[in-house]
């Protein structure tokens, strides 16, 4: 079994549980784990590291990769309040609020993956899906300056149809953040171009 680093003193003891069923592979068939070994490989070898990052990234570098954002954000924008979408941009969130000087958080879930989805591949199969909000936001909005944050950014369909509930909610502005983007067009500020496979959190799926 893979052996994580455990989460540092900033980390929302509340997100516990799920970082573990996050970090949990052993529902995985062993046509998903083939299937999942399959996919990854390649990456590893021939993908250049601005698609695909496979660095495994520890809770240092994720420290890292959020001050480097943060500092692109201040320069603009300064919330009232942090939202992290679940789960990765949730494990992250308070050291966003932190790096910020924000001193609420909340969290909301918005995905167009199935809670089933453990592989890398039958996630990207799912990516064509459109995002629902899956569970609403935590804290109330309405009238402030909120900063969506996410861990990365692959169609924008999460992101988008979380801006839109915070909206209906009556943010009075909605900018995103996240630590990778595929395409920096589909949000407000991130930290590097790509995509990340690897968290503290597990692997992404």
């Amino acid at each position: 079994m893979t052996q994580y680093e455990a989460p540092p003193v900033w980390f929302d003891s509340s997100l516990v549980d799920l970082l573990e069923r996050k970090r949990d592979r052993s529902g995985m068939n062993p046509f998903e784990r083939l299937l999942d070994w399959a996919v990854r490989q390649p990456l590893k070898v021939v993908v250049p590291r601005e698609v695909f990052d496979t660095h495994k990234h520890t809770w240092a570098d994720i420290e890292y990769l959020i001050r480097r954002g943060c500092e692109t954000i201040q320069l603009g924008y300064h919330p009232d309040v942090v939202v992290g979408i679940k789960s990765g941009g949730a494990f992250i969130a308070n050291y966003v609020a932190q790096s910020l000087g924000v001193d609420e958080v909340g969290y909301m879930k918005a995905s167009h993956y199935s809670h089933k989805s453990k592989s890398i591949a039958l996630t990207i199969t799912q990516m064509s899906q459109e995002a629902v909000i899956r569970e609403p936001c935590t804290i109330d909005v309405s009238g402030r300056r909120v900063l969506l944050v996410d861990d990365q950014v692959a169609t924008g369909a999460s992101l988008r149809a979380a801006t839109n509930h915070v909206k209906e909610r009556g943010a009075a502005e909605v900018r995103t953040y996240c630590l990778f983007a595929k395409d920096p067009a589909m949000v407000d500020y991130f930290t590097s171009k790509g995509l990340g496979v690897y968290f503290p959190w597990g692997k992404d799926a």
